[in-house]
């Protein structure tokens, strides 16, 4: 039987599972505040890394503070588990906004019902991702090995929090964490790859079909929805914003895709998942020899290659996510991580306007230039970025 409360917060429902934890909503006790709080497995399912991986996002966020960048309030450990208190963003991934129809993108009314249904989905269904990241924490698994919290909601909320019942059971800060991860007796090796098997990530289950085709009709109609044109290019605005805020504050993602962008009830961007985020300063720990940080589809060439990263190599992956989104079909694909990382080196991509002969000419064009191979033919900065899609 899982706690009913994680230090100073009692757990609510479940928002989404994963391979390496479990995210709740929460409510901090203290202040009677919402929360999401992401839970780590514990047992055989915990993996260390994660865990240093969970410390690390908190240390980035904490003391940053922009609308389209979540926020994070705590970590810690409670009666062995690590966890971390953010803001609770209610909302869908940036891929499942677009994807709806013209009524639900043009209607407040309409958005709110799909991100109800959305919510309600999640509380019957592991979650899915779309993709494996380096660390393999986000594969979809039967989140029973977790825990369920069917019977919390009988449960009354305390009146207060004191402190005095908890005192003992949890600690606060990320070095709690580390300590915690450090009695595996693991390395943090985020991922360095040693002849073993690869995490790659796989086509989605919509996404079964051969490798290189072109969108069908039917789908390019979809992608070329009036509307759906303009929420898209709100959506990179904003996102523009918060790699513009985070790149003036010395970091980069290093981990920008689609499930990583939330849109609130609001329209509001969010970026997420900070867990890969790394100081520019910081340069032995973002160029590591032999190790791979990132998704494999939206890594820019310098991030396969081991080599110097910077506020450009998040722009490399905002230009995937702009492409797919235009054209309907990411701008490399392949069977094996080698074959997609080969591409990524060496092969152009066909223009997005060549795969939607319809498509927005403005943000194709973005697209285009930020997939450039060389950092320098790319957009140099986010705000550049901002100002284009402005014009387009």
């Amino acid at each position: 039987m899982p706690p009913k409360v994680i230090g100073p917060y009692r757990v609510l429902e479940t928002l989404g599972s994963g391979g390496a934890g479990t995210v709740y909503r929460a409510i901090d006790r203290r202040t009677g505040e919402d929360a999401a709080l992401k839970l780590l497995s514990t047992g055989g399912a915990l993996d260390p890394r994660a865990a240093r991986r969970l410390a690390r996002e908190f240390e980035t966020l904490q003391h940053l503070s922009h609308p389209n960048v979540v926020r994070v309030y705590d970590t810690g450990v409670y009666q062995g588990y690590p966890y971390l208190a953010m803001e609770l963003v209610e909302g869908l991934t940036l891929r499942h906004y677009l994807s709806l129809s013209d009524d639900d993108l043009a209607s407040d009314q309409g958005l709110n019902r799909a991100i109800t249904l959305h919510r309600q989905a999640m509380n019957q269904a592991p979650g899915e991702d779309d993709g494996a990241s380096d660390e393999a924490d986000e594969a979809d698994e039967d989140p029973s090995g977790v825990f369920s919290l069917a019977t919390f909601g009988e449960e009354p909320l305390s009146d207060e929090f004191t402190g005095s019942d908890d005192e003992e059971e949890y600690e606060s800060g990320p070095e709690s964490v580390r300590r915690f991860a450090a009695l595996a007796e693991e390395p943090d090796t985020q991922s360095s790859y040693s002849g073993g098997p690869l995490p790659y990530e796989l086509p989605r289950s919509d996404e079964a079909r051969p490798l290189g085709s072109r969108p069908s009709e039917v789908e390019l109609a979809a992608l070329n929805r009036a509307e759906r044109v303009g929420r898209l290019k709100d959506a990179m605005l904003q996102l523009s914003e918060a790699l513009a805020y985070i790149h003036q504050h010395g970091l980069i993602h290093r981990d920008l895709k689609p499930t990583n962008v939330m849109v609130d009830e609001d329209r509001t961007v969010r970026l997420m998942d900070f867990g890969l985020a790394k100081y520019l300063a910081d340069d032995s720990a973002v160029t590591a020899d032999g190790r791979l940080v990132g998704t494999f589809r939206y890594m820019a060439p310098e991030q396969v290659l081991g080599e110097h990263l910077d506020a450009r190599t998040d722009l490399y992956g905002l230009g995937v996510i702009l492409y797919e989104l235009v054209a309907g079909r990411p701008p490399f694909e392949a069977k094996t991580p080698y074959e997609l990382w080969q591409k990524i080196l060496e092969t152009e991509p066909v223009p997005a306007g060549a795969l939607n002969p319809r498509a927005d000419r403005s943000l194709a064009r973005v697209a285009m230039k930020l997939l450039r191979k060389e950092p320098d033919d790319r957009f140099q900065t986010a705000e550049e970025v901002y100002e284009a899609l402005l014009q387009a």
